[in-house]
């Protein structure tokens, strides 16, 4: 399947499934049937068994489908190696909300730096990130190799913030604001859950970002 380019909604199937997934994992399940899956992801069960099939997945009557082959399979198509670093941007209440959100680094997902133009923020530590000034911004996303930005700045500072974080080699943004951003067509917006737009957005960087230096 290496190098196959699926369609949208494939891929934010796959995005709900492995959200799922590791969860049961973590659980200490190690089977799963497609209706236990669809019923955690709202997606008819005779579609979630026609895309494992697809995959080459296998499971077994009255048992289901084995969870590590399917978290392996989805990990390999989606580009997600359970351990993805971001940049935060926007050091208020709604970015610290972001910071003290547990489930990203349940999945693997650490904000591994936050940047904020207010001088009162910037180099108080914050959920045990120190905040840095945005100026710094493309050189730390350049040094450390970051391709996904969250951004939870306020309204009217989310245009002129984008346009850093695309100059500055961003090619995910995960946009908190309420309003729209434009941006160039090789970058990729996303909004609404964080987890299965993070999954989502892995694949996007497999096969449209690395690819590009290949």
């Amino acid at each position: 399947m290496k190098g196959k380019v699926y369609s949208e909604g494939v891929i934010t199937r796959l995005s709900q499934y492995l959200r799922f997934l590791l969860q049961l994992r973590e659980s200490g399940k190690r089977t799963v049937t497609s209706q236990e899956i669809s019923g955690n992801t709202n997606i008819n069960s005779a579609e979630v068994r026609r895309d494992i099939i697809y995959f080459g997945l296998k499971g077994k009557r009255g048992v289901g489908f084995n969870i590590e082959d399917l978290i392996t399979s989805f990990n390999k198509i989606l580009g997600y190696s359970e351990k993805v670093n971001i940049v935060l941007v926007g050091a208020g209440n709604l970015g610290r909300a972001i910071l003290n959100y547990k489930m990203l680094d349940r999945f693997g997902f650490k904000i591994e730096n936050v940047f904020d133009n207010n001088p009162e923020v910037i180099n108080k530590v914050i959920s045990g990130r120190k905040v840095m000034d945005i100026n710094r911004i493309q050189s730390v996303v350049g040094e450390r190799g970051i391709n996904i930005a969250i951004l939870a700045v306020p309204e009217q500072s989310a245009q002129s913030v984008t346009d850093i974080l695309v100059a500055s080699g961003i090619k995910v943004i995960i946009n908190y604001t309420a309003v729209p951003i434009r941006v160039p067509k090789n970058i990729n917006v996303q909004t609404n859950d964080p987890i299965e737009k993070l999954f989502h957005t892995l694949y996007y960087l497999s096969n449209t970002v690395y690819k590009s230096y290949n």
